[in-house]
């Protein structure tokens, strides 16, 4: 009977294990040619969406490798960014919500890849995936101000 609870927490956890995100292999990936940063769109993208469904945790590599992807990525591709006043205003010096916010920016262009979308159009759209990724408690989003006005 031990040997088959051993069995079967082991098993559990490598089943766990091997359904979680696992972005390592991204760390290494190098943008060396207009066709890299291309071909790198669906990596982006879901690693956009990984940081979007997964609490903020400062001990978590893979959010932390999923992070650091989308901002090489953003540094060299075609796509271009604004970032302004109404970005640092949502988000207040928080380098957690900064780097929401920049994955949120990557995540609607790609998403809209077919119809490019205005500047105001992208952050009204990644103001709201702030807002509804910091209503939700198991996030440990701490939203300023200004997010707490808009979640009401």
């Amino acid at each position: 009977m031990t040997k088959f609870f051993y069995a079967l927490v082991f098993f559990t956890l490598f089943s766990v294990g091997a359904e979680a995100q696992n972005f390592l292999d991204l760390a290494g990936y190098s943008f060396s040619s207009k066709e890299s940063y291309v071909k790198a769109e669906p990596q982006v993208l879901e690693a956009a969406t990984y940081l979007y469904t997964t609490p903020i945790a400062s001990d978590n590599l893979n959010r932390l490798i999923a992070s650091q992807f989308i901002l090489k990525w953003m540094e060299g591709t075609e796509y271009t960014f604004n970032v302004d006043s109404k970005m640092t205003d949502l988000t207040e010096g928080s380098t957690d919500l900064f780097g929401m916010y920049l994955a949120g920016m990557a995540k609607v262009v790609l998403e809209n890849k077919e119809t490019p979308l205005a500047d105001a159009v992208i952050h009204e759209q990644v103001k709201q995936m702030l807002v509804d990724y910091c209503k939700d408690p198991a996030h440990h989003a701490k939203p300023n101000k200004k997010l707490k006005k808009l979640m009401k």
